[in-house]
């Protein structure tokens, strides 16, 4: 009887006692001071109070723990809990991502905006499927082209245009292959670099990032012509989620929501006034022919066809997208 009277008291002690504190390490290439690790600590401090410091971030920001790749697998180890990505960045993770990166697909903002409401689950669920959480996405805006000569007739270019796609875009990659230029992949620490020694250059990037990396400094024109919508977002390892209890599940995930709403927000405002940084730097941003535009997005849907018909890339759910946009252009 007294053993089972000990037994009872220890049980009520146990389900009385606070649960231990949970720290969620994540790692982001973004700079301390940045828009991004600003909302991110932001964040964190909303999310300590609001689980009573049961939850807390561990944030390792400048990319000191490497690049996507290296976070991904140390998520796997169990070494991190997080990281923030693009979505280029987990098209290894689901290819559900590449929906919003295909080249030339979306011409402008407002046909992103018109799929999302359907989409963007779509793509969060894909990715949970492999065990990752995301609380929304973020868009970063258009890249564009950046080079130091003008642009000519896409029948005009030549290899001696050596343009950055990033390493392991293999979509974006034979495009410019089929357009007769000169892919160079390579990571995004390395780009600059390369622009420096002349191994690229012709860069795709926003506005914004165009000036934030230093891009910007080799480049004397823009081609005023939306490439693909960039996007981020805040990547959960699902094991480690999972331990938390259910109410500090749903407060993470809405502060975190909430702080790529404000980002997306800071993302447009950045570009819109970048444009404007360009141009008084010296940089024309010129708009194509409308026939080069044309040709451009030919090349793409032509180039993106043949590999999905050859199994070399899987776009999950592009027809029923490819619909929704042909819908929203109708008159």
């Amino acid at each position: 009887m007294k053993k089972h009277v000990i037994g009872l008291v220890a049980l009520t002690w146990l389900l009385s006692a606070p649960l231990a504190a949970q720290e969620l390490k994540i790692a982001t290439l973004a700079p301390d001071g940045s828009s991004w690790m600003n909302e991110l600590r932001d964040a964190d401090q909303r999310i300590q109070a609001g689980t009573e410091r049961r939850v807390r971030i561990r944030f390792y920001p400048g990319g000191v723990m490497g690049d996507a790749s290296a976070v991904l697998r140390r998520m796997r180890l169990g070494q991190l809990q997080g990281g923030a990505f693009t979505l280029g960045d987990l098209a290894g993770v689901s290819p559900a991502v590449n929906l919003y990166s295909l080249p030339f697909t979306f011409r402008d903002e407002a046909e992103v905006l018109a799929v999302r409401e359907q989409f963007d689950p779509l793509i969060m669920a894909a990715l949970e499927e492999q065990g990752l959480i995301v609380p929304g996405l973020s868009l970063g805006g258009f890249a564009y082209l950046f080079a130091r000569d003008p642009f000519p007739a896409p029948e005009a270019l030549s290899t001696s245009w050596r343009v950055w796609v990033p390493a392991g875009d293999a979509l974006s990659r034979r495009t410019l292959e089929q357009a007769g230029v000169s892919p160079v992949p390579l990571a995004l620490a390395d780009v600059y670099t390369a622009l420096q020694t002349g191994t690229v250059n012709t860069f795709a990037s926003t506005p914004s990032g165009a000036i934030i990396l230093q891009w910007h400094t080799r480049a004397r024109h823009m081609l005023d012509l939306p490439i693909l919508m960039t996007a981020g977002t805040i990547g959960l390892d699902r094991r480690a989620f999972g331990r938390l209890a259910a109410p500090d599940q749903e407060l993470v995930l809405a502060e975190f929501r909430q702080a790529l709403v404000r980002l997306e927000a800071v993302n447009r405002r950045d570009n819109d006034s970048a444009r404007q940084a360009l141009v008084e730097q010296g940089i024309t941003i010129a708009a194509p022919d409308p026939g080069h535009a044309r040709t451009w997005r030919e090349i793409a849907e032509q180039t993106r066809d043949r590999m999905i018909e050859g199994d070399q890339i899987e776009v999950p759910h592009l027809d029923l997208m490819l619909e929704r946009l042909e819908a929203h252009r109708a008159p």
